[in-house]
């Protein structure tokens, strides 16, 4: 596949119709003194949203209170801070879920103060980690703070939400790659895009960056050819099975023969020996479980 030039690589992520609502929606918020939550996984893009948000709200660095309850410091002092702010403060909290009973209590009740108080515009940003909803979804003392927020809240779709998506972001990643390496790659196989539908990135876009910057980087000419890459750049793909107790035995042969064609580059004589079936054995599961685009 032949790729074209694009624009600036710092607004790929809100490309794509998929996105579109949520980037009105947040252009409108960002127009207001609303506090805002950004929920996601790793590498969505949490901190790119919040910082074209303090953009659009002319917040500067200097003026921003981070409480990020990853490190173990006593909130009290920043808290201080944000009361005797002389203009407008904001407010950027993270990890909340692992803050100790007490800066919680603290926060809450900070927080009832200042909510109540006509004369302050405080900007407040809450980037919530994926992994943390669970929490949320309990009765404990972060439960009852989510709950006055959680109706300001957007949550980003990972990679997988947004595959139809894929060649706008592996586009622009190239093209970042190119000017970096100082390549002139243009065009890629289209097994590449078989290959990325199916792998998946923990990471999800900053995974995926990272992974186009490798191909890159060790690929010459201008042409990304699938049967050159080297089969290391693959084999996390054996180990990225989740075994979990309700999935069917199908489901599990179907993953595994879809880990070992990708491993072996669609090569059905080697993914069959590897699976320990015949090639005609093989070519038929292919056919049943719909991976002919694999091979």
């Amino acid at each position: 596949m032949s790729l074209k030039k694009g624009n600036g690589f710092g607004e790929w992520i809100t490309k794509g119709s998929d996105i579109e609502k949520i980037k009105n929606q947040w252009i409108e918020i960002s127009n207001s003194s609303l506090p805002i939550l950004i929920v996601g996984e790793r590498g969505v893009g949490k901190s790119f949203w919040i910082q074209k948000s303090l953009e659009k709200r002319n917040i500067s660095e200097s003026s921003i209170v981070h409480l990020d309850f990853s490190f173990t410091n006593s909130i009290e002092e920043k808290l201080g801070k944000l009361k005797s702010a002389k203009s407008n403060p904001t407010l950027m909290i993270d990890w909340i879920t692992k803050a100790k009973k007490e800066d919680m209590i603290s926060l809450q009740q900070w927080w009832k103060s200042e909510k109540y108080n006509e004369k302050s515009k405080l900007y407040l940003y809450w980037e919530i980690h994926s992994e943390e909803m669970d929490t949320f979804t309990q009765k404990n003392i972060y439960a009852e703070f989510y709950e006055q927020f959680k109706s300001f809240r957007f949550e980003l779709p990972n990679l997988k939400k947004r595959i139809s998506e894929l060649p706008i972001f592996v586009h622009i990643f190239l093209e970042e790659a190119n000017q970096t390496l100082s390549k002139k790659i243009n065009s890629l196989d289209e097994d590449f895009y078989i290959f990325l539908k199916n792998k998946i990135f923990n990471r999800n876009y900053a995974e995926l960056k990272d992974f186009i910057f490798a191909l890159v980087g060790f690929s010459s000419g201008k042409h990304l050819q699938w049967k050159q890459i080297p089969s290391h750049f693959f084999e996390n793909a054996l180990s990225e099975l989740d075994i979990q107790p309700g999935i069917s035995l199908e489901q599990y042969e179907k993953e595994i023969i879809k880990a070992n064609l990708i491993y072996t580059k669609g090569n059905r004589e080697k993914a069959a020996k590897l699976l320990g079936i015949s090639e005609r054995n093989l070519y038929r599961k292919l056919h049943e479980f719909h991976l002919e685009d694999l091979s």
